[in-house]
């Protein structure tokens, strides 16, 4: 296959995640650019654009952008409302501005908390969005500027994302920081391997032409309380369960449906957070902690 017929992918912000789908997309031939402020800790195969989101002179230098489809997997430059706007909002206008010429697709991933319900209600890609936090804010005004940009676009909101070398959850339980009982706060969760796949799903789907939703809510098949997830897992752990922790502040209490992931035709690897889990636990240790 010449270069002129290689399909292009871009990912922004190509981390863990958009890290698995360059590698997907080289196996299979595909041209993929990664553009990251340290472009030596890309994929082997993917050509590096260096440029730091957070500082505008770096955003003001920024090359033309040019690829068959862009991914937008950015993190924000610190838990702060200035570092949610100056990615989501401010360099998100730019890297828009900077792309031409228009892409057949672009994603962009965003996350559950551009919701704000809190008392257990099911929500979906049409549920209202009031996020009264500030990422959840920054995230959807990123959204509202990805889906305004005229470009073909879809929007991915992943939930809590876990998996192998991720081990909050697991320190919380294993020193005995449990949620307490009250209130009951149900979670949401995607294994690190399901974002990949799904991602890599769309992106196949867009490049057979197959028409793609403008929004899609990506978890698992169980929404499930803290409560029995941390009980699970210390019992995995071999730990005593101890509700020693402090309630769950971050995000609402919520349950998350994935029909249209599922009506997509995409298959999960882990449905549900024991199968999920099991990932993270083998060969784990608390020394890992």
């Amino acid at each position: 296959m010449s270069s002129a017929e290689q399909k292009r992918l871009l990912i922004v912000g190509c981390g863990d995640i958009g890290s698995g789908v360059a590698e997907h997309f080289l196996q299979r031939g595909w041209q993929v650019q990664g553009l990251r402020r340290q472009t030596d800790k890309l994929p082997e195969g993917v050509s590096g654009i260096a440029a730091d989101l957070s500082d505008p002179e770096s955003l003001a230098a920024l090359p033309p952008l040019s690829a068959d489809y862009v991914l937008m997997t950015l993190t924000p430059a610190s838990y702060t409302e200035d570092g949610y706007q100056r990615i989501f909002e401010r360099a998100m206008s730019a890297l828009l501005a900077a792309i031409s010429p228009a892409p057949k697709r672009l994603l962009f991933v965003s996350s559950s908390g551009v919701y704000g319900q809190r008392e257990h209600e099911w929500v979906d890609e049409d549920s209202p969005t009031e996020p009264p936090r500030f990422a959840g804010k920054s995230l959807l005004r990123g959204e509202q500027l990805a889906l305004g940009s005229g470009t073909p676009c879809s929007v991915v909101r992943f939930t809590g994302i876990y998996g192998p070398g991720r081990f909050q959850m697991l320190k919380k339980v294993h020193n005995g920081e449990c949620a307490p009982t009250e209130p009951l706060h149900y979670s949401n969760r995607i294994h690190r391997d399901d974002c990949v796949g799904f991602l890599c799903h769309l992106l196949e789907q867009a490049d057979a032409g197959e028409a793609l939703e403008a929004c899609y809510l990506a978890s698992d098949d169980e929404p499930v309380a803290i409560q029995d997830v941390q009980r699970w897992l210390a019992d995995q752990l071999d730990v005593p369960y101890e509700q020693g922790g402090a309630p769950i502040a971050r995000t609402g209490s919520k349950r998350c449906a994935n029909r249209r992931l599922r009506e997509s035709g995409y298959e999960l690897r882990y449905p549900n957070y024991q199968k999920g889990f099991a990932t993270v636990l083998e060969g784990f240790r608390p020394d890992d902690l």
